[in-house]
């Protein structure tokens, strides 16, 4: 594939697959979006903001290395950022992260069939845990594929739902964002109220975009390193694009129905908030819904699961696919028994600081290799023009002419 050249195609493609792969189970469920964007109120535009440049400026990061490196493990990008040692633990840290992101999705599958069908738990999780690990274990190249398919598709219907409840409602959002603003949320206590990523916006949107970071490490170097740049690079951008447009709109439909719901379950504290948003819409749009984030949350669990396998075996031996299996129970158990707004806020939200300090060790190396370009070319330059100058003495020294 590094062959190829530009393709517009591609670059959609893999645009899908980059989409899939941040529209995982907290931002269909509307889980996440409520803790990282509509808890700050027109804050959650400051945490867009943030979001996009910083997702934009690693990504493009990870996919130059890959090109250049052609790791054939993705993992060995933080040794290049961060050196040996702090790299080792990078390595690791973000593999282990992968596989505890992957119980969220787990939960997130388990809480939407219960919430969307009332089916027990234990089925939503089952069943996830079968795709991704069917999928798995095709491999990267098929991963790519199928998902990068799959995410258009899912953030066109969310981003479709958002806007028509939008559209219905939008005369509320001064009302929500005064609710949000003064924590007049109906049914909050003094013990219960707006979960949130971070004390500021400021806070939220290096957690969220260091969250992610942790994800495409991996991810983006090799698709860097299987992939025309150009092509990819497209993607990249295209996909921050459609990311942030679709955040922008559901976040601001949340802040209009905040308060919606019923039986104590509101967008404010629903394990899946957006569902209430469907149901505004239509009825049995809910059961629609809660099918495309199941298949959403599918999307987003295959490369989580397929990084922590692909670290410790090598793509289609049978220790890959016994590993893959064996990751996929495990962590089946464990996003079953621990509640998933929790697991939500714990997982991402510590887990987004430890990549931002990633990203403080990305930009210093960037700042390192700026500075010994301009060495390089400033030391050509002088050099240059010193030979320019002794060949000029050289023509005019009369011993020379004589």
């Amino acid at each position: 594939m590094g062959a190829e050249g530009f393709s517009w195609k591609r670059a959609l493609i893999l645009a899908g697959a980059c989409i899939a792969l941040v529209i995982g189970s907290g931002f269909a469920t509307g889980q996440e979006l409520v803790q990282y964007f509509t808890a700050y109120g027109l804050g959650g535009l400051a945490v867009v903001a943030i979001f996009a440049i910083v997702f934009i400026y690693y990504n493009l990061n990870f996919a130059r290395v890959g090109a250049q490196e052609k790791y054939d493990v993705g993992n060995k990008v933080f040794q290049h950022f961060c050196g040996k040692k702090l790299g080792t633990f990078f390595d690791y840290y973000s593999t282990a992260f992968c596989y505890m992101s992957f119980f969220v999705m787990i939960g997130g599958a388990a809480s939407t069939l219960q919430q969307g069908f009332g089916l027990p738990s234990w089925v939503g999780g089952a069943l996830v845990c079968v795709i991704v690990v069917a999928i798995v274990c095709l491999g990267l190249s098929k991963l790519v594929d199928i998902i990068g398919v799959i995410g258009p598709i899912k953030i066109a219907f969310f981003l479709g739902v958002g806007l028509v409840v939008l559209c219905m409602d939008w005369q509320q959002v001064p009302t929500g964002l005064a609710a949000v603003e003064t924590g007049n949320l109906v049914g909050a206590t003094a013990t219960d109220g707006m979960v949130k990523a971070g004390d500021n916006w400021l806070i939220s949107g290096l957690s969220y975009a260091g969250f992610v970071l942790l994800w495409f490490a991996s991810f983006m170097t090799l698709l860097g390193a299987k992939n025309d740049s150009r092509s990819l690079n497209a993607g990249i951008v295209i996909a921050t694009a459609v990311i942030c447009l679709a955040i922008v709109v559901i976040f601001f439909a949340q802040l209009a129905n905040i308060n919606s719901g019923e039986n104590g379950v509101f967008v404010w504290n629903a394990p899946i908030p957006n569902l209430i948003l469907a149901q505004k819409v239509w009825a049995p749009l809910s059961i629609i819904y809660s099918v495309v984030v199941f298949i959403g949350i599918c999307a987003t669990a295959v490369p989580l699961l397929y990084n922590p396998t692909a670290r410790f075996a090598k793509e289609g031996t049978p220790r890959f696919r016994l590993l893959a299996v064996g990751l996929g129970v495990a962590g089946l158990v464990i996003g079953l028994f621990v509640p998933y707004r929790t697991l939500v806020n714990v997982v991402y939200v510590i887990n987004g600081y430890i990549g931002a300090v990633l990203l403080v060790f990305m930009v210093a190396r960037n700042l390192r290799d700026f500075t010994a370009k301009r060495r390089v070319a400033k030391g050509a330059g002088e050099q240059k023009s010193i030979n320019a100058s002794s060949a000029h003495n050289e023509f005019e020294d009369p011993a020379i002419q004589g």
